[in-house]
């Protein structure tokens, strides 16, 4: 039974690495070494969730992000986390983000830290963390 449900997460990872891969790559170059505007970790560590690394801001406004919680319409235990990663700011910004859900979606982004064009994102169904940022 364990190497069954293994196997499940297995494929419903690689199905959903592909969706969320397929989604950012309409809005965007993928490169995982900082040179393009995103990057979806390509390692399944047996979780039921996507990793994205942002690394171009605009891939935070609220349409991508829309866009990104309808590929999770049939996966409703599933999640993709967004995590900041802008170039240059590793050692000034905090760790931040979003994480998506089916549902509803956490807003951890801490907007002091944002320039100012990104720091009155809201987001639909979005529940913020930090709300005196």
């Amino acid at each position: 039974m364990q190497e069954e449900a293994e196997t499940q997460q297995e494929k419903d990872w690689s199905v959903l690495y592909d969706r969320v891969s397929t989604l950012m790559r309409s809005f965007g170059v993928e490169n995982a070494f900082r040179k393009g505007d995103f990057w979806v970790r390509d390692e399944n560590w047996g979780s039921r969730r996507q990793e994205i690394e942002i690394q171009n801001l605009s891939l935070l406004r609220p349409h991508v992000v829309a866009t990104l919680r309808t590929g999770l319409h049939d996966y409703p235990d599933w999640e993709i986390w967004v995590r900041v990663d802008a170039p240059g700011k590793e050692d000034e910004w905090p760790g931040m983000g979003l994480i998506i859900h089916k549902d509803g979606i956490l807003d951890e982004l801490q907007r002091k830290y944002l320039p100012e064009e990104f720091r009155n994102l809201r987001y639909d169904d979005s529940r913020r963390l930090f709300d005196k940022d």
